[in-house]
């Protein structure tokens, strides 16, 4: 499996989890929702990637994936995802010193995290470093 080019604004979004549609369509809605309260904000910008071979892949195997092209990250909506609606978020970003790390985010925060991440406003580690002791992050 090859991972195909990111978009030129958002994130891949790698499904790895297919024990229920109505569980994806559920945590892809939330994603990409927008939140009561956040006029500015468009809604997530996350282009879904689904293909069985990436059932159950774990973060240690997508950083192994062949590329397209360069990533600096992907979100990523696994078992957990299809659970609590929150989105694993992994680095992949080969001048940071830190692929492979994650965290996950809360619904209501995937829209900035996308943002500045895609544009580089924001590095992963300032929401990474900003997790809970959970490591899910919501929110500054």
């Amino acid at each position: 499996m090859r991972l195909p080019d990111g978009p030129d604004l958002g994130l891949l979004l790698i499904r790895t989890d297919y024990s229920s549609q109505d569980a994806w369509h559920r945590a892809l809605d939330a994603a990409t929702a927008i939140y009561p309260g956040d006029d500015w904000r468009n809604g997530a910008l996350l282009t879904p990637v689904e293909a069985p071979e990436l059932s159950a892949l774990t973060p240690n195997e997508i950083v192994r994936l062949a590329r397209e092209g360069y990533l600096s990250a992907v979100a990523v909506a696994d078992e957990q995802s299809m659970r609590d609606g929150t989105i694993l978020f992994l680095d992949l970003n080969e001048f940071g010193g830190e692929v492979g790390r994650t965290f996950r985010a809360i619904p209501r925060e995937i829209e900035p995290i996308t943002a500045n991440l895609s544009l580089a406003n924001m590095d992963f580690s300032d929401f990474a470093d900003n997790a809970d002791a959970d490591g899910i992050f919501r929110g500054f």
